[in-house]
């Protein structure tokens, strides 16, 4: 979007990060960052240079006003036009400052838009406002000791992981000459991670309580449907919140998704039964025009979250049993424990599961001969869950 005045400017929308640029000054952008108050609104100078582009900082609105904002970004203008170097003072950029701008650019092609959430809230809004260049080890281990002793040893190494990236990003922008932040070893600092194993129902007995509670689930209309479709494709969970409907091919009965959306890189075709397809389609007008199956209620240009599903199951009384992840689990369980019955092996098991050969030539094998075989066992599947309902 553009804007001209202060009216303009504050009207902007404020549920997703944007740049949206001044119609009367070149090179002059309002960022937009959401936020628990409704959003802030920054302004940035941004021009290309060799196929590159650059950001400059001009200021928070509305410490500093629109007018001074413009005024900053024609005298860059004019030092541009000069062919004045306007990056000069580009190791004093903050912290704060980088992060955004880098952010802007990771988040594209996500599923998870809040992949960088941990580092801004434990280190960007702790630190943004130093100079990049000046961030310390022993600033970064202040926050991580801190979460820590909050036992939130995952929190921690989805920060340095953020981090890392920043840091490259900074040093690759020459926003940075040299750090030592990127020899941080974790493991040695905090312990090494122990793999956490999913709640998941594995009695069959229980498993039919759990689909019948969902049947009869009287909460909002896109989590009923995303809790009934989800044990038939068990998929993962932000693979599934995140389904749009251009990837749904009614004629072959596939959902089609891409390779950029997926754990492991690679377009992923789930065959669909009859009976999965139908509970999507009769959700398809309620959801429009929303590009998501299943849209959030706050926004339906947002999906549902991963908490709401866990809540969902919690509000079912199965929380002590089961969390979302765990539909993947449940399904492994009883499909190994039928293969006498759907007479499919235990490869085809774990194509359904995503779980694939990554030998190329092979992996090509699976992606199209076995497509049937998988078709043939989620369509036992499903008829193994409808009989276990009734």
């Amino acid at each position: 979007m553009q804007f001209t005045n202060d009216r303009q400017l504050k009207a902007l929308p404020k549920d997703k990060q944007d740049y949206h640029k001044d119609s009367l000054v070149k090179n002059h952008y309002a960022n937009v960052s959401p936020n628990k108050k409704g959003g802030s609104i920054s302004f940035y100078y941004r021009y290309k240079k060799n196929g590159k582009i650059y950001n400059i900082s001009l200021g928070k609105y509305p410490a500093i006003s629109l007018a001074e904002a413009r005024a900053k970004a024609s005298e860059l203008n004019l030092k541009l036009e000069r062919g004045e170097n306007l990056q000069i003072n580009s190791a004093n950029k903050t912290l704060k400052e980088i992060f955004e701008e880098w952010k802007q650019i990771a988040i594209k092609g996500k599923i998870n838009q809040d992949f960088a959430r941990p580092l801004e809230l434990h280190i960007i809004n702790q630190y943004g406002n130093k100079p990049m260049a000046d961030l310390t080890k022993q600033d970064i281990l202040k926050s991580f000791d801190k979460l820590f002793l909050e036992n939130k040893r995952e929190t921690i190494k989805r920060s340095y992981a953020s981090l890392k990236n920043l840091i490259i990003y900074s040093l690759n922008r020459e926003y940075l000459q040299a750090t030592n932040l990127l020899n941080i070893d974790i493991n040695t600092l905090y312990g090494k991670l122990q793999p956490k194993s999913f709640r998941a129902i594995t009695d069959l007995d229980t498993f039919r309580d759990l689909l019948l509670a969902i049947d009869s689930y009287n909460g909002n209309l896109f989590v009923k449907t995303a809790l009934q479709i989800s044990p038939y494709i068990f998929l993962r969970s932000s693979t599934m919140r995140n389904l749009k409907w251009e990837y749904l091919d009614e004629k072959e009965k596939l959902l089609r998704i891409p390779a950029s959306v997926m754990k492991a890189k690679e377009e992923f075709l789930v065959p669909l039964s009859q009976s999965v397809l139908d509970k999507i389609l009769s959700i398809k007008d309620f959801a429009y025009p929303s590009p998501y199956m299943f849209p959030s209620e706050i926004s339906k240009n947002k999906s549902i979250t991963e908490n709401t599903l866990n809540y969902a199951i919690k509000r079912l009384g199965f929380g002590e049993l089961m969390v979302y992840h765990g539909f993947r689990s449940s399904a492994s369980t009883f499909l190994y424990e039928n293969k006498n019955k759907h007479k499919q092996d235990s490869e085809v098991i774990e194509l359904c599961l995503d779980h694939r050969e990554r030998n190329k030539v092979k992996a090509v094998y699976n992606r199209s001969l076995r497509l049937e075989d998988r078709r043939g066992l989620l369509q036992w599947w499903s008829d193994f869950i409808e009989e276990l309902k009734r």
